[in-house]
Parts: C-alpha cells; structure tokens; sequence
C-alpha cells in the first residue's frame, strides 16, 4: 500500500518557504536600505567637500584683495592712477576697483562691498540680473550660506562673508563686509548623478541578484522539503503502516526492529508488542 504526503506535510512545505523567504527579503531590504543610506551620506559628505573648497578659496582670496597685504612691488602692475586715487581715501574707486578684481581674476559670479545693511558696491557676472537686496546683507551664524537662487539664476550658490581691512590702506577702520558668492550648480550635480548612478547601479543588481535568490530558495524550499520530508518522515511511517497491515493480515516475516536512535522507536515497539500478541493468540488458537 503506498501513501502520499498528507495535508500536514504540505502545509509543512508551505510554512518553510514562506519562512525562507521572508527571512530572505528580509536580508534583501536591509542591503537595499544600506546602500541608499551610504549612498545618501557619500553624497552629503562630497557636497560638504565641495562647499569647503569653495569657503577655502574666498577665504584665501584675502592675501591678494584688499583684505591682505599690498606690498609696492605687487601694486605696480596695476593703473597707478587708480590707486592713487585709492591712496587718496576715494573708497568708491576702491569697491569698484577691487570689484572688477574679483570678477575677472577669480571664479567668483556675485560680489558686494556692504556698511551697516546698505550695498556700497556690487557687481556680478555677465548676463546675471540681480538685486543686491535681495541677497543676505548680514554674515551667517556659520563660514557660509547657501542660496538656491542667484538673480535670475537657480541652483546651488555658496556666499562668504569676510571683513575689509581698511585699515591696512590708510582708509579709517569702518567695518566694511564683503560678500562673495559663487555658484557651484554644475559641480553638486555632478557629485549627485555621480552617486546616484552609483547607488541605481547597485540597486539593479541587488534587484537581480533578489529575484534570482528567491526564485532558488523556492524551488529548494519546496522539492528540497518534500524530498527530506518524504525520505525522513513519509517512507518510515508508511514502512511502519505497510507492517502494521502485514501484521494484521498475518503476512509479516521476521521480528519487527525498533531503532532506539529513531524517533519512531515507541511506534516500532507498539508494533512489536501487538505482533508478539498476535502471534500468542494464534498459538492459543492453535492449542
């Protein structure tokens, strides 16, 4: 007599696999989350990087404008008229003189000369439309600030204020600020598509490497199951089945055995007891 798996065996078989698989999804989330994660904080800390170079070179712009040192060697190749005037005390000359400056020796797009919330000077790049006071006019808490828009322009701007040192020409110590801002758009887009590229990269090939774990861990799950289940639990209880009925029918040969290791040791031992009475009825009978 042959049997098949039963209900329980087979809702056996279903509650492995989905176990399996959602510990399985469960692992696949999580790399999934960390590689957005990482990706995300790469991305903030190259963007950080990026600002920080940015505040570093305006910062560093101080030892060759009017922040810093002006030896006379330095000054001689400039209009001397100009600095004469400068020498002077006409500060207006000097705004726009050291505006220029900025905007044609350094990549600086926006630059203003500010005294007490009041624009003294400004200029900015060709073909920007910008009004001054729409633009911070006091120093951020921090080194920098970041603006999303710049006059007619949107993107991703670093302004820095730094102190004019007038003092240094002659010109009185009123507190003067200059404001530079530089737009470093193109640089963080390229910093995101970079790691974004990276990270959807990544993500297609865990999405892959997923759909192809859960497809094995199915079909292991469920033939590699049914074959242990069958080898280990199915074919011992049908053996003790098929003696069970022999017994009754009085075909068995030979002595049941009883495995002590098996966990179907006390069936074994049932059998044999009941095969032992059977065979001290017959001799009864017999008698």
């Amino acid at each position: 007599m042959k049997m098949t798996s039963g209900r329980e065996m087979r809702r056996l078989a279903v509650a492995v696999s989905l176990s399996v698989l959602c510990l399985l999804l469960a692992v696949i989330a999580y790399y999934m989350v960390d590689v957005a994660v990482t990706t995300d904080r790469n991305m903030r800390d190259n963007r950080e990087k990026v600002i920080a170079e940015s505040v570093r070179t305006m910062q560093d712009m101080k030892s060759a404008l009017i922040t810093g040192d002006f030896s006379p060697q330095y000054l001689e190749i400039f209009n001397q008229e100009i600095l004469k005037q400068i020498a002077g005390g006409d500060r207006d000359v000097l705004y726009r003189y050291a505006t220029q400056i900025v905007l044609t020796f350094y990549p600086i797009d926006y630059v203003a000369f500010i005294a007490e919330g009041e624009v003294l000077k400004y200029g900015a790049r060709k073909g920007m439309e910008i009004d001054p006071y729409e633009l911070p006019l006091e120093p951020p808490e921090g080194d920098y600030q970041i603006l999303d828009k710049l006059g007619n322009r949107e993107g991703f701007f670093v302004s820095v204020f730094l102190p004019v040192e007038l003092s240094k020409l002659g010109l009185g110590d009123e507190k003067i600020l200059m404001n530079m801002v530089v737009d470093r758009t193109e640089e963080i887009a390229q910093v995101e598509k970079y790691f974004r590229d990276q990270r959807n990269s990544l993500l297609l090939r865990l999405t892959i490497a997923a759909v192809l774990a859960v497809v094995a861990s199915l079909l292991l799950t469920t033939f590699g199951l049914r074959y242990f289940t069958r080898k280990y639990v199915v074919e011992p209880i049908e053996r003790l089945n098929r003696q069970a009925q022999e017994i009754m029918e009085g075909t068995f040969a030979g002595e049941v055995e009883i495995d002590e290791r098996s966990a179907y040791a006390p069936l074994q031992a049932l059998l044999r007891s009941g095969q032992k009475v059977l065979q001290r009825l017959e001799k009864e009978l017999e008698g």
